[in-house]
């Protein structure tokens, strides 16, 4: 071959392994370094496909590489991306450099390779590149330690800040944190409860029967508790309402290590709620009163002054003037119920007072009658020698009028209501399976209906403030509840027993009292007494009834009295050149124009006419509903014979 001995001389002297290799790829010439490099003896590489110098991995492809060189050669030289992977006679691979230079001799193309180990050189740029990347993963982990340590001095700050008491504890109980809101719910510090049992000062808290040994059993059971609410004490003994909200901690495998509690006091909630079923009761209660007032103290005034009059027609001591009075004060007693009831609307406290169980049943008997409807029957089962007991009369007859509408509402085809009275005497015995029971003497109400019953879970919650089994927009579920409330601030003592489809029994304990009640003395009229002048007075009453009563008074005491049962026709007669010395409107008209706008327009027709107003309404909701009487007297319904005369009277000389 031509020049190949000036080749030869030029591979003996480079420092580089070099190869000689055809268009078919094997090798023509090797110099001595080469067989050196890839340590295989002298001349055993001559005629041998280079692709032998490469990794098994790589020879399939080499084929297309060269191919493509030879097409179109180049020279390309040493760190020029070069880097290869290349096998000795022995199988080790190692890396190399290489350069190409195409090579001519004759019509003939050669590819001239030079070939460097570059493994040294890759040890130490891996051995660079390693402590670039420990210098780098060591700056993560430091970052990382720090922004754990900020993170846990995050969290550090949240537990201890946090309005919830955190606590954390071992499988075993163990206590190992306990943050300052628990210190403060407790009363117990960090240092007192660290290293302690959590069951035992659990156990240590309770007020209530086996709480400890709920919480006990859930949480060691792995299971969540979700604000379980509890009454415990703290260390000075005073009682706290708890919501507990408990969670295990885990390990990778999914075993318990420990638990979580947190600890909410919500005794303030707890107030705040009660005061809220105290204001619902209030309005509960304001809404049933206040609704038939109105009317109520219509009739009333009519009765009670109609009896009035009759009473100045009968003969003294005659058996008619007798019956009279006994009407008069039935009417009066039914005026002071309904103040009483309206009165109760705005109360807070209790007015405990000495009762007759019996005579307060007996009389709510009519009320009760026209609240359930014709289709409950109501039977009474009173029994004889009945104690006194000690309770708000007003609250007992809410208390009953709850338990009756709520047997109403369970009798929709009709059905029978029974009220029975009783003494009782709770023994040890049956007072140790309730708390806050005492054993006693108590007098025992009942009310009972032939209903729809109630299953056993109903009964579980029926107490429960907001709890109703009615439709949505039916029921406040506020009435039974008043009726747990009301007893057991009375100091007594409450059971329902009920069965599905057999009707519901609730029965009332009320304390015993010591002294037999006072018979409270019956409310006598006033004697009202002024010279009528013959003052001209405007009556303005849509009640007919009550209108020509009030007429009649008037009338008899001397004045001039005209009569309308609307703000229209009272307009027109304002306008008219009749004179009228008092327009006595009430508040509340049917047709239009209220009084309060009636006296309004019959001061700008009538300047100085004097105004007396008159509603069944109490001027406190009249407040509320912004009918105040405002520039004018005021007198309430129902209202007496003499006390209507002595007002007008007062309203014409200009006195309140």
């Amino acid at each position: 071959m031509p020049n190949m001995e000036s080749v030869a001389r030029f591979f003996s002297v480079v420092p580089d392994a070099m190869i000689l290799v055809d268009s078919l790829g094997n090798i023509v010439l090797a110099n001595e370094n080469t067989y050196e490099l890839f340590r295989y003896k002298m001349g055993d590489l001559g005629g041998e496909p280079v692709a032998n110098l490469l990794p098994e991995r790589y020879r399939a492809s080499h084929g297309k590489h060269l191919e493509g060189y030879f097409h179109a050669p180049s020279v390309r030289g040493m760190g020029k991306g070069m880097e290869l992977s290349a096998v000795r006679r022995d199988g080790s691979e190692f890396h190399v450099e290489i350069s190409l230079s195409p090579f001519r001799s004759g019509e003939d193309l050669f590819a001239l390779a030079a070939i460097r180990d570059i493994s040294e050189r890759k040890r130490l740029e891996d051995a660079r590149r390693e402590s670039q990347r420990q210098k780098e993963i060591a700056e993560e982990r430091a970052q990382a330690a720090q922004a754990l340590a900020d993170r846990n001095e995050a969290l550090r700050a949240i537990f201890e800040a946090s309005p919830i008491g955190i606590i954390t504890a071992a499988q075993d109980g163990t206590i190992t944190q306990w943050n300052r809101a628990a210190e403060r719910i407790y009363g117990i510090s960090s240092e007192e409860a660290m290293g302690t049992s959590i069951w035992e000062l659990n156990r240590a808290m309770e007020t209530e029967n086996d709480s400890a040994a709920v919480i006990h059993a859930e949480v060691s059971r792995g299971q969540e508790l979700r604000d379980f609410q509890i009454r415990q004490r703290r260390k000075d003994r005073k009682t706290v309402e708890i919501s507990l909200n408990s969670a295990p901690f885990h390990d990778p495998l999914g075993g318990n290590t420990g638990f979580v509690f947190l600890v909410d006091d919500i005794s303030e909630r707890k107030t705040i709620e009660q005061q809220l079923r105290q204001s619902q009761k209030m309005e509960a209660v304001g809404q049933l009163t206040g609704g038939i007032a109105h009317d109520f103290n219509n009739l009333l005034s009519i009765v009670i002054c109609n009896l009035e009059l009759l009473q100045e027609r009968l003969p003294a001591h005659s058996e008619d003037r007798e019956l009279a009075d006994l009407a008069l004060d039935a009417g009066l007693h039914g005026a002071d119920l309904v103040k009483q009831l309206l009165a109760f609307s705005r109360k807070q406290n209790l007015d405990p007072q000495k009762i007759k169980l019996n005579e307060l049943v007996l009389n709510m008997t009519n009320l009760l009658a026209r609240s359930l409807g014709e289709q409950i029957e109501i039977v009474l089962e009173m029994a004889s020698g009945v104690w006194p007991a000690v309770a708000d009369p007003v609250q007992l007859q809410t208390a009953l009028v709850n338990l009756a509408t709520n047997a109403r509402d369970a009798m929709a085809e009709g059905g029978k209501l029974v009220i029975q009275t009783g003494n009782a005497a709770l023994d040890e015995a049956y007072a140790q399976q309730f708390a806050d029971l005492t054993p006693g003497d108590y007098v025992m109400v009942a009310v009972t209906d032939t209903g729809t019953g109630m299953s056993a879970e109903t009964i579980e919650r029926a107490f429960d403030p907001f709890f109703t089994t009615k439709p949505a927009g039916e029921g406040t579920g506020l009435g039974l509840s008043m009726v747990f409330g009301f007893v057991k601030q009375s100091g007594g003592h409450v059971r329902i027993y009920s069965e599905e489809g057999h009707g519901t029994t609730v029965r009332l304990y009320l304390p015993r009292a010591t002294h037999e009640p006072s018979k409270p003395t019956p409310i006598r009229a006033l004697e009202h007494k002024h010279e009528a002048s013959r003052a001209r007075i405007l009556i303005v009453e849509d009640n007919m009834d009550l209108a020509k009563s009030a007429h009649r008074v008037l009338s008899e005491a001397g004045y001039d009295v005209t009569v309308t049962t609307n703000a229209g026709t009272a307009l027109e007669m304002l306008r008219s050149p009749t004179a009228f010395d008092v327009l006595f409107t009430d508040i509340i008209l049917t047709h239009g124009t209220n009084g309060i706008e009636l006296a309004q327009e019959a001061a700008k027709l009538k300047p100085g006419i004097k105004i007396l107003f008159s509603s069944g309404f109490s001027e406190a909701a009249l407040r509320a509903s912004g009918k105040a009487a405002v520039a004018g007297h005021f007198i309430a319904k129902p209202y007496r014979k003499g006390d209507l005369v002595s007002r007008i009277g007062s309203v014409i000389e200009g006195r309140r």
